[in-house]
């Protein structure tokens, strides 16, 4: 996982009590920090948000321990999950970062207990399901943590590890490790594909994870696929899905109604089309909704239709249409705001998924959205006439998911290492824990959303 506000993809035991519950997993982080650091850092700190520790070193380890019970009393298994853990500088700059990230060391198959043959499992639900440790004296998984990130001004600045266990933390000031931590786990535990980018099997055979993966136009789920399909759907934004029934089943208690551009007229146009919400100005409504004429908007500069300078097509009362590139989305829709308009839609400048509509001001007081470029290309075409649409929550769609209900992956274009679908994607609403980067909304500590469901459809046996 990483931030930008991102997560991506051996010590002394920390533990807590161990679980009472049958066959929980007993799952052990190890510290191998160096003394002095990471785990070790003896730098004193007040408690904070349920955390007891004292030192940042002790917070740290309080924080993994909680995690690590927390998986465990979802999981089952008769052998203990090694873990080694540690802090040290990952990629950062000082507006993005690596937070964390993590993997299994060892994954097996044809073992006594596999659901499937020929399939790959992780180390740790090998062990689970055979009941043997198939690597005696070897942690089960990694998870590196950015040690920098409170410690280098140059690594998100002015940001800093909250330590606490109540999501309590100032999301402009303080990351949330224990979401981080948990997200790390879910990748360690099979929340991946050992797949190469190039859509080559790993050692020429699926893994759990993969033979759940599905692409929406061809139809056909990822063993069943060439190496050159399989490349293809990894960047297929919007199309990649999950296609396991767990999955599919809780997504409509976990994913809300879908953010949409609702066509009235032309009759050609006239249709429901996903959208991607922006992180600021006035929430999309699911019933009623915000109805104007879409105009393209125009300011006379450069690309005329960024957006980007004064807006002097006339917009009151209007839905713009605003191309992407050049500037960021506030400024967009602030110049759309100024020259009157009620909404915006922004269409995005490359084929292949929705705008990321990040960003904040308290000025902005009207809703916009993203489109894909195919969508807002047919919008801006029809604008020449007369297009009329609604900025919606259509409860017809699951927000994250396709129009059967299958969750979406994240599969950009182009492919990101550590990230590309081995995530849930970020359209996803509200946001789910194993999205590529943080959210300052996920669910309380031990409501772990899709993550767990997703864990039975690879195979894991559940408390």
């Amino acid at each position: 996982m990483s931030a930008s506000k991102s997560i991506r993809n051996v010590l002394a035991v920390m533990s807590l009590a161990a679980s009472t519950a049958a066959f929980s997993a007993d799952i052990i982080p190890l510290n191998f920090d160096p003394p002095g650091v990471g785990f070790n850092d003896p730098t004193p700190v007040d408690p904070v948000g349920g955390n007891p520790g004292t030192t940042l070193g002790e917070q740290r380890q309080y924080v993994f321990s909680v995690a690590a019970q927390a998986w465990g009393d979802k999981l089952q298994s008769d052998q203990p999950i090694f873990m080694a853990a540690f802090f040290q500088p990952l990629t950062c700059s000082p507006t993005t970062g690596v937070l964390g990230s993590a993997g299994p060391t060892y994954v097996f198959r044809d073992f006594p207990g596999a659901p499937l043959a020929g399939t790959w499992y992780v180390s740790a639900q090998a062990d689970s399901l055979s009941g043997e440790d198939g690597a005696p004296g070897y942690v089960d998984m990694v998870a590196r943590f950015n040690g920098d990130i409170g410690v280098n001004p140059d690594c998100l600045t002015g940001q800093t590890w909250y330590n606490g266990f109540d999501h309590n933390n100032d999301p402009t000031t303080e990351i949330d490790l224990i979401s981080v931590v948990m997200h790390e786990f879910a990748h360690g535990l099979g929340f991946l594909t050992l797949a190469g980018s190039n859509g080559a099997l790993f050692n020429g055979l699926p893994d759990a994870y993969l033979v759940n993966m599905m692409d929406g136009d061809l139809g056909k789920r990822w063993p069943e696929m060439t190496d050159a399909e399989r490349a293809a759907s990894g960047v297929n934004s919007g199309k990649l899905v999950w296609a396991g029934d767990e999955v599919t089943l809780n997504a409509p208690t976990a994913l809300g109604p879908r953010p949409s551009v609702l066509v009235n007229t032309p009759k050609a146009l006239a249709g429901s089309y996903e959208a991607q919400s922006a992180s600021f100005g006035e929430p999309l409504r699911e019933n009623g909704g915000l109805t104007g004429k879409m105009v393209v908007a125009n300011d006379g500069v450069g690309v005329s239709t960024d957006g980007c300078e004064p807006i002097t097509t006339k917009l009151a009362g209007k839905i713009a249409l605003i191309d992407r590139g050049a500037c960021t989305f506030v400024t967009k829709v602030l110049n759309a705001q100024a020259a009157g308009a009620k909404g915006v839609i922004i269409v995005n400048n490359a084929p292949g998924g929705l705008p990321g509509m990040g960003g904040f001001d308290a000025a902005i007081t009207i809703p916009s959205v993203g489109v894909s470029k195919a969508d807002g290309d047919a919008f801006k075409a029809a604008a020449a006439g007369n297009i009329v649409g609604k900025l919606i929550l259509d409860g017809q769609f699951l927000a994250g998911a396709d129009a059967n209900g299958y969750v979406k992956l994240y599969a950009p274009n182009p492919y990101q290492p550590g990230s590309s679908r081995s995530h849930f994607d970020t359209s996803a609403t509200p946001n789910l824990l194993m999205e590529p980067s943080i959210n300052d909304d996920l669910a309380p500590l031990f409501d772990l959303d899709l993550t767990v469901p997703l864990m039975k459809d690879i195979g894991w046996n559940l408390q």
